[in-house]
Parts: structure tokens; C-alpha cells; sequence
């Protein structure tokens, strides 16, 4: 035992004999190559090896000398027509002959018909379809020999035969051939095999298609074979190797899916057959305008692409619902996914007169609502509309110069893109407008793992308090942004300074309220209702009324409160008001604080196009004519038409008046008089 500074180990045991078996160069050299044949010195002519051919000694020439004259262009320098053709003859015998030779010279054969350097003098490939129909040529060679007078004649088909009626995948015959495996012409062959299988396929040709495709190692060749596979097989394909194999690469929602680059004919037939919805587009347009390439052509920052996929992913739970979309993008965008090679549908249009502020907008059709996702910008919002008639039209159809025009049109939701806002958008979904995501959402997409988990009853997990705060804050600023954009619409335009306050703190009041924050909510629905918001008397009436401890005089707040809501058309608070008989003022039509009709905008007005709608806006049209003038004198100078109704009276009726009137007397005269005098007063009064 070895000892150093307290470690022990043992000593390493050394063999006791070391030795070399020696051997002598005769022997060394007979173990090498012993059994191999050594070129002649001097080397022969190929003269001389055709003739040792015909004599039936070929065995005698070694593997050296034969590569030496199919390599050698030297050797066939002097030949006229007829004796090359015999030197051919006489090579090819001994090529199919030769095991060890004919492996080697087919090999580098199959080289120089791909266009890779090679050696082989060009006429022994030129002379190969001679060879085929010589008698008793073995499969091997035979079949080498059909495999690269294909590739001479770029007959994809006849490969794709070869390998159909071995039911090999390519790659595999070509090793199995002891051919060249880096061959370019394989990028031909993909389409081709799917072509040659019959039009009724059994489990084995679904076997060899999808083995077929796992031997394809470029995604374009996959692509290839997956669209000629759905084009002729999809309707006849059940639960076999290759519905499989569809579902795992095509479809949209898989790993590594190949949706993205197939024919649009393929995409609507797996659509067809997988119930597939239109969400994919937008996934499509979202992940080319996320890429490197995509941030860097449109100047997308990092927090942007952040969005922009949180959305798409967001809106992936409820991919089933999606109905009828459209994309509108700037120019720039467009031109873009263009030259990038995105293929867009139809639903896909341009900003027709684009302004700073002009960014990509995804347009949706989900159940009873429509949804409009203004991807960037300085308040890129989701705005909900009702799934009218009248929206769906002027949103799915209609032209746009701008998002400003989109902006103009009332909607009945607008959502922020801000911390959390997955948590607070699902719960509005779920409990206002009755949608649920897809039926097996189990984990919500979009959101970090540990807070995914879904519940269709419950919804999402409840946020973080730290997060909550942190949304308090943003939301701020937010509310501010957004409200000085919609002041700048139409329908905002024209409200005073204290009217547009009031949506403001009624915005304000509402966020306090989704992040549980009753003091807030509280302060912000007074000002708001003392501003002149409708909604936030409304609230404000029901919340005193409803309150846990409240006395009478806080009940008679409530309900004046509830009765100026009703006077200014509230309809919640007409309804309340009628039920629990508080006494409030008919309103107006126009109430001050409902946005008018702009009439000089006329772009944004489109035409009714049913008889009912007419009749609406026609009556809007006069309520507001009748408020606009109702205050307006008639000048004295205007010219007064009147039309008094009168009786047609005949000669009889005349002359009946005439006989009785002959009879009054005085007296009858002088009351009659007097009650007509008193009927004119009364009527002109």
C-alpha cells in the first residue's frame, strides 16, 4: 500500500510478460491480400482485356485493371464506333459478372447520371440500356440497371413503380441497390408515389405510404407528398397509418405541423374532414408577422410580438366557435406576407387610405358576437360587437380607409391586452355573453402552465393580489389613452366637456369594480353620475337600493337616482322604475348625453337595405329634427298655410237651414250667438 497525506491506494499490477508475435513480410503480405489478383506489369491494353473476355479468361484480369480502363478515357482514344461498342460489350460482361466490380462501377455510375463527379467514360453509360436485354443478367444488376436508366430518362414514375412493387420507401431500395443515398433526383419522387398506389388502398400500401414519408428528411418533400396524399385518399382513409400520419403532421394544432405550407385545396379538405374552423388563417398570418424576418421587415418590437401571440394563442381556446373572419392590414404588411409566400384567402384586404395609426386588425364571427382584435398601437384593444345584421355587413363586407372607421361604430365591449387580461376577457365572455372555449379545454393556451388549468363552470384561477395591483396601475393610464382616442369619433365628437368626463370615471368605476376595488368603484360611479352618465345613475340607484343597511332617506336617493336614469331612456331603469312605481320624467329621444346621428360623415353611413330598417331610420331621423328644432320660433316673415275642413252642403241642406232659420225668434238669435261667440274664444284662445 502506497501512502500520501492520508489517501491509500493500491499499486497498479504490472503484467509479468509483454510480448509481439512477430511475422514475416511473406506472411504479413499473404494475410492482406492473398486471394486478390495483382494488375499485369506492363498493364494490358483494353484491346487486350476485351480479348482475354472473349477467350473466356476474365477471371484474370484483376479489379485494378478494370477500373483502370472505365476510369481512363486514355484507353479509348483511337476507337472508331464498332470497337467501342465491343469494348462495351465486353466491360458490361464483366461488370455483371464481377460481384466486387459490379458494385463498384454502378455505384460511381450512379454518381455521374445525378450530375456529381465521377469517372466513368460516358460511353459505357450511354450503352447501359443495351446491357438490360442481355439474356440471364441477374435481379440485382437488372434491377440497378432499370433504376438508373429512369434516372437517365427523369422518369419519376417508373422510380416510384420500383419502389411501389418492392413496397421499399426510396431511400431504402437505393441502400438496398448499393447506390449513391445522396441523390438529388429524390426530390422529384415524393408526389409520384402516392400516384402510383391503387385508388383502394389496404393496411400494407398504408404502411409503405407512411414509411414512405418518415424516409423524407426535407420539409418541402413532406409537404409534397402530404398534398398529393389528401388530394386522392383522404375521403377513403379511416383510422389507418396515414389518417394518422395526417393528423399528427397537418393538422394546425399539432408540434410540428405542416399546415401552414399546404395548397389551399388541402387545407379546406382537412378543414372538411377534421371540422376544422377558420381561426387557423389568423394563426397563420399571427406566426409570419411574429417571425424574425416578419419583426424586422414591420418593425415590431418585442412586446408587441409578445401581444400578438398571447392573442393568438388566447383565441386558440375557442378555435371550434369561429365562424366567419377577415383580415384587414396595412399595405406594407400585406406586401410582406406576399413576398414571404404566405398564402392568404380572400377575407384578407387593405386599409384603403392608411394613417399612422393604421396597424393589422383581425375580424371574427364567434356565436351571438363579433369580435375585433386591433393587433398594435398605442391602445390596441378587443372590441366586442353585437352579431347583428347591420355589424356583420358593415364589419365582415364593408370598406374601411382606416381603424378610425372601425372605431366609429358603437360597440358593446372594449377590452384591454394588458397584465392578466385572459383572466378578467374569459370571465366577460363566459358570464356576459354566454361562450365557453372549445369542450376539451382542460389547460387554457396563452398562460403560464401553473395558473392554466379550466374549469367550464369556474373559469380561469383567480389572479395573484401582486398582479392585480400591477393591472390597477396600467389600467390607468390605459383608461386615459383609450377614452382620448374615442373622444375623437363621432359619436363622442360632440358631447360637452362634462359628458365626456362622465364615460371617463364610468370606464374608471367599472375597472375598480373587475379588480374588487369597492372604494374606488364607489367614488368614481358618484362622479360619474353627477357628470350625467346614465348607466352610472343606474348603477348608482340600484347599488343604494340594494344596499344591506340603508335607511329611507338613502332608499329615496336610490330612486331618484333610478328615476333620473329613466327620464334620460335607461332602459334597465324604465323597467325598475315601472316595476316598483317611482315616478320619473318620460325622455327624450335625444337625451344629452346619446351620441347623434353624424350626418356630414356620410361614409360611415351605409345604406338600409330591408324595409324595417328604413322605417328605423327614418323615425331616428325625425326624433332628431323634432329635438333640434323644438326651441325654434317661426320668423314672422314666413308664409302661413292653413286648411280649414269643411261640409259639402246641398240645395236641400240649404234650404232646410233657410225654412228653420225663419222660425227664431229674437231671443234664439242672441243665444245663438253667444254660444258661438264662446266656442270661437275657447278654440283661438
Amino acid at each position: 500500500m502506497s501512502v500520501n497525506k492520508g489517501f491509500s491506494f493500491s499499486a497498479p499490477k504490472v503484467a509479468t510478460e509483454n510480448s509481439i508475435e512477430r511475422l514475416s513480410f511473406d506472411d504479413f503480405f499473404e494475410m492482406s491480400v492473398a486471394g486478390d489478383l495483382l494488375p499485369a506489369f506492363p498493364p494490358r491494353s483494353l484491346q487486350q482485356l476485351i480479348t482475354l473476355v472473349d477467350e473466356g479468361r476474365s477471371h484474370e484480369i484483376s479489379i485494378l485493371e478494370w477500373l483502370d480502363v472505365v476510369e481512363n478515357e486514355q484507353h479509348w482514344i483511337g476507337f472508331n464506333d464498332q470497337k467501342v461498342a465491343n469494348a462495351c460489350r465486353a466491360i458490361w460482361l464483366a461488370i455483371c459478372t464481377n460481384d466486387t466490380l459490379g458494385n463498384i462501377a454502378f455505384f460511381k455510375a450512379g454518381l455521374a447520371i445525378d450530375g456529381r463527379p465521377s469517372t466513368v467514360v460516358k460511353p459505357l453509360l450511354e450503352s447501359m440500356d443495351i446491357v438490360r436485354g442481355v439474356p440471364g443478367l441477374n435481379e440485382l444488376d437488372a434491377s440497378r440497371i432499370d433504376w438508373l436508366n429512369a434516372v437517365k430518362r427523369k422518369d419519376w414514375n417508373a422510380l416510384a413503380a420500383m419502389c411501389f412493387d418492392r413496397l421499399l420507401p426510396p431511400r431504402v431500395l437505393v441502400k438496398k441497390l448499393m447506390l449513391p443515398n445522396a441523390n438529388t433526383y429524390l426530390q422529384h419522387i415524393p408526389e409520384y408515389l402516392v400516384n402510383c398506389a391503387p385508388r383502394s388502398i389496404d393496411d400494407n400500401i398504408e404502411g409503405w405510404l407512411s414509411q414512405c414519408f418518415h424516409s423524407l428528411k426535407v420539409t418541402r418533400q413532406q409537404v409534397v407528398f402530404c398534398d398529393a396524399l389528401i388530394t386522392q385518399y383522404l375521403d377513403r382513409l379511416y383510422r389507418g397509418e396515414c389518417k394518422v400520419l395526417l393528423e399528427d403532421m397537418c393538422l394546425p394544432d399539432s408540434d410540428q405541423t405542416l399546415w401552414y405550407e399546404l395548397t389551399d385545396a388541402s387545407q379546406a379538405k382537412l378543414k372538411q374532414t377534421f371540422g376544422l374552423s377558420n381561426y387557423y388563417e389568423l394563426s397563420t398570418i399571427s406566426r409570419a408577422l411574429c417571425s424574425e424576418r416578419g419583426a424586422i421587415a414591420l418593425d415590431i418590437d418585442e412586446k408587441e410580438q409578445k401581444q400578438i401571440r398571447s392573442r393568438t394563442s388566447f383565441w386558440s381556446n375557442y378555435s371550434e366557435q369561429f365562424n366567419r373572419t377577415r383580415v384587414i392590414l396595412p399595405q406594407a404588411t400585406l406586401n410582406y406576407l406576399q413576398e414571404d409566400g404566405v398564402r392568404l384567402s380572400n377575407q384578407v384586404s387593405t386599409f384603403s387610405n392608411e394613417s399612422e395609426d393604421c396597424a393589422e386588425v383581425f375580424i371574427f364571427e364567434l356565436e351571438r358576437i363579433l369580435v375585433v382584435e386591433i393587433l398594435r398601437g398605442e391602445v390596441s384593444e378587443t372590441r366586442i360587437f353585437k352579431n347583428s345584421e347591420w355589424n356583420a355587413k358593415r364589419l365582415l363586407d364593408g370598406d374601411f380607409n382606416c381603424i378610425g372607421d372601425i372605431r366609429e361604430l358603437p360597440q358593446t365591449e372594449v377590452h384591454d391586452h394588458l397584465i392578466v387580461w385572459q383572466y378578467f376577457c374569459e370571465k366577460l365572455l363566459r358570464t356576459k355573453f354566454k361562450i365557453k372555449p372549445n369542450a376539451n379545454v382542460k389547460y387554457f393556451a396563452g398562460i403560464p402552465k401553473s395558473v392554466s388549468a379550466y374549469s367550464h363552470d369556474k373559469g380561469l384561477q383567480h389572479p395573484d393580489k401582486m398582479y392585480l395591483a400591477e393591472r390597477a396601475e396600467q389600467l390607468e393610464q390605459w383608461v386615459e389613452i383609450f377614452w382620448r382616442h374615442e373622444f375623437k369619433t363621432s359619436k363622442y365628437g360632440q358631447q360637452s366637456g362634462l359628458q365626456q368626463k362622465s364615460n371617463l370615471y364610468l370606464t374608471k368605476a367599472q375597472m375598480a369594480k373587475q379588480l374588487g376595488n369597492q372604494a374606488d368603484y364607489e367614488l368614481f360611479i358618484k362622479k360619474a353620475a353627477n357628470q350625467g352618465s346614465s348607466e352610472a345613475m343606474w348603477q348608482l340607484g340600484k347599488n343604494m337600493l340594494l344596499a344591506s343597511r340603508n335607511d329611507a332617506t338613502q332608499r329615496k336617493y336610490g330612486e331618484d337616482w333610478i328615476a333620473k336614469a329613466a327620464s334620460k331612456g335607461h332602459l334597465e331603469a324604465i323597467e325598475t322604475a315601472n316595476k316598483f312605481r317611482i315616478t320619473f320624467t318620460p325622455h327624450s329621444p335625444l337625451s344629452a348625453d346619446t351620441p347623434k346621428l353624424n350626418v356630414t360623415n356620410k361614409s360611415n353611413v351605409s345604406k338600409p337595405s330591408s324595409k324595417e330598417e328604413w322605417d328605423e331610420r327614418n323615425r331616428e331621423r325625425s326624433q332628431y329634427l323634432k329635438e333640434k328644432y323644438k326651441d325654434k320660433k317661426t320668423p314672422d316673415n314666413a308664409v302661413k298655410v292653413t286648411y280649414k275642413k269643411t261640409r259639402n252642403y246641398t240645395s236641400d241642406d240649404n234650404q232646410g237651414l233657410r225654412d228653420r232659420a225663419k222660425h227664431f225668434s229674437k231671443s234664439e238669435w242672441t243665444s245663438k250667438n253667444r254660444e258661438r261667440s264662446q266656442y270661437l274664444r275657447k278654440k283661438h284662445k
